[in-house]
């Protein structure tokens, strides 16, 4: 699952293709992909958050649980996230802790990737989608999302279950 995530990061932000579909057909399981998109760049990170969930099938059903992702794109070997990896998600003045997440290493091109994963019930995705106020806290790192991400997080709620 890292890895699907890891090369989306590296990908272009097309508008279109922010939220893709996928049906295996020899799996039968489909899956739904909200592209990571840009959180924050600074001078040497670039932070991004995506999601992901599958079910059995092709025809969509509520899902019970989804991944949250984050990619820290950066030029430079350092391990931001090796021991900091607690994701905490402050929305509305509720705080949830998410926990550890689980963290993966790869560079491509130069470009070294970290990936934290963390599973979260749907419902918690929902109400931080359609929340007003929301930071998102991954170990030291604290980032508030802008209403384009808001719209973006809805979005993907919103095609996960209709």
């Amino acid at each position: 699952m890292f890895l699907i995530f890891a090369s989306f990061g590296t990908a272009q932000e097309g508008k279109t293709e922010q939220i893709q579909a996928t049906y295996d057909q020899q799996k039968d399981v489909t899956t739904i992909v909200l592209n990571p998109f840009v959180l924050v760049s600074r001078r040497y990170e670039e932070l991004r958050l995506g999601a992901m969930t599958s079910y059995k099938g092709k025809v969509k059903v509520r899902p019970k649980e989804v991944a949250l992702i984050l990619v820290s794109l950066s030029k430079s070997d350092v391990n931001r996230y090796e021991s900091a990896r607690k994701l905490t998600v402050i929305f509305d003045g509720e705080s949830v802790s998410l926990g550890e997440t689980q963290r993966s290493k790869q560079s491509q091109n130069g470009v070294f990737i970290e990936s934290m994963l963390a599973v979260l019930p749907f419902d918690t995705l929902l109400k931080i989608a359609n929340a007003k106020d929301v930071t998102i806290k991954l170990g030291l790192t604290s980032v508030k999302l802008s209403s384009e991400h808001l719209t973006k997080l809805r979005a993907a709620a919103s095609y996960m279950t209709s």
